[in-house]
């Protein structure tokens, strides 16, 4: 007869079981995880075993790698075994590298294995610990209710499982398990939370770990609803930038709604996690001025706050050029902004001109300038405006283009100099009386452009 542990698993992977493909269950070789292999191996579900070797704790480590390694070889199971890169251990926040890593690595084999799902072996205590963790450091629904019994992929089989249950059963079965030395001390808050709180809160409250459990359960019913309410509200209030390619804009009228924290975090929760205070204050602030936070940006732009990733690479450098062959760069056309475009020149004699170009691939007479550099454009830059009498500085040019303040930087112009200056063109927007074409000039540079494939 089925202990109650065993049928607590194979209930929870029933659903999951209508698909033939095996799982893969992520092994420490710690009590949990070595009582769920059992369990697995002996209701004879197919399953191949993850193991991480983190190599922090010196034989340890290597002794925990053996011992998987032996039992999956003892009960013929397929075993994987990843190593940590070199130096893992020196950096700080280890936890939370690790973690990343191990599910890093373990989705990738789950897809080269073609598996269905992993499986973990969390249990009811884990679940107490992680919204105590949760609750304690600040949060919203969505943490108290992280370590959820099946989320993307992922299945914990003893969710509803306590520790004293999954001890007793591994002592009754004589179920051999490694002891993992830095669960002993309290260096890590979860562990400080597992030896002191929870211990404290069952002596107070003997039925604390299924209360909590009876807790979480409501919480995720909540998430749900709240969830597919906040979806239904945050729609109205994101969409598609008009004027950038890519980017996303939160209107501000967002500011105006009753649960407007609610809802701006639960947009931003994945781009940056932005400060509702913050994201207030930005609406209410001039064109140009930005938040950044956690690889994002969000711009205060006319059309709302505009949120693009923050970008990783310059999208133009300085370039002395000899002729106009070919360059590339950003192109801003009043409307829309491509952040790679390529220019090819070719040299003309006047007589085969047809037409004078455009402002996006206009027709040039570069014999009266010296030299020529294309860099992106700077503070002090000029231009003299085709068709306007005098100079107009660069920075007024922009302005009037209406660019995106978060790509004024990146705008690329064709300049006499390195340094401040005069400037020839603008892509997009203005061109120079001194490289435009007349009568009296012998032949020209015709400027072709070819948009960027990526």
């Amino acid at each position: 007869m089925a202990s109650s542990l065993s049928k607590s698993v194979l209930e929870a992977l029933a659903p999951a079981r209508q698909d033939a493909r095996g799982f893969l269950l992520l092994c420490s070789g710690g009590q949990d995880s070595m009582v769920l292999a059992t369990v697995l191996v002996q209701a004879g579900i197919p399953v191949e075993i993850f193991h991480v070797n983190y190599g922090l704790r010196g034989t340890e480590s290597e002794g925990d790698e053996a011992f998987v390694r032996q039992w999956a070889d003892q009960h013929a199971v397929e075993c994987h075994v990843r190593r940590v890169p070199e130096g893992f251990g020196k950096e700080s926040d280890i936890q939370s590298r690790a973690r990343s890593f191990r599910y890093t690595e373990a989705r990738e084999l789950l897809a080269a294995r073609d598996l269905q799902s992993m499986l973990v072996a969390h249990h009811a205590d884990d679940a107490a610990e992680t919204f105590l963790f949760h609750a304690a450091r600040g949060t919203g629904l969505d943490g108290l209710v992280a370590l959820a019994p099946v989320s993307d992929q992922l299945i914990r089989p003893l969710w509803n499982v306590s520790k004293s249950q999954i001890d007793t059963y591994a002592r009754k079965k004589q179920i051999a398990w490694r002891e993992d030395s830095s669960n002993a001390g309290d260096k890590y808050t979860r562990n400080h939370l597992r030896h002191h709180a929870l211990p404290a809160i069952r002596e107070a409250m003997p039925q604390a770990t299924e209360g909590l459990r009876t807790t979480l359960h409501h919480l995720r019913e909540l998430q749900s609803f709240v969830d597919a309410a906040i979806k239904r509200e945050s729609v109205l209030y994101l969409g598609k930038s008009k004027s950038v390619p890519g980017a996303l804009v939160l209107y501000r009228d967002v500011l105006d709604h009753p649960h407007s924290s609610v809802i701006i975090w639960y947009i931003l929760r994945s781009m940056g996690g932005f400060d509702y205070e913050a994201v207030r204050s930005l609406g209410n602030s001039q064109v140009g001025a930005k938040l950044e936070k956690g690889g994002w940006q969000l711009w205060a732009e006319r059309e709302g706050l505009v949120l693009t990733p923050v970008p990783t690479e310059p999208i133009a450098t300085l370039e002395s050029l000899h002729s106009l062959h070919r360059v590339t760069g950003p192109l801003w056309d009043g409307s829309r902004w491509q952040a790679e475009v390529e220019w090819t020149g070719e040299e003309r004699p006047y007589a085969s001109l047809e037409d004078l170009g455009s402002l996006r691939a206009p027709v040039l007479c570069v014999e009266r300038v010296p030299h020529l550099v294309w860099r992106p454009w700077q503070e002090g830059d000029y231009i003299l405006p085709l068709g306007m009498k005098g100079r107009k500085k660069l920075s007024d040019v922009l302005t009037e283009g209406k660019v995106p303040a978060m790509y004024r930087k990146a705008i690329c112009v064709l300049a006499e100099a390195a340094t401040p200056g005069e400037v020839f063109w603008v892509p997009g927007m203005r061109l120079s009386r001194r490289v435009a074409v007349s009568e009296a000039d012998s032949s020209f540079w015709r400027l072709t452009e070819h948009p960027s494939a990526r």
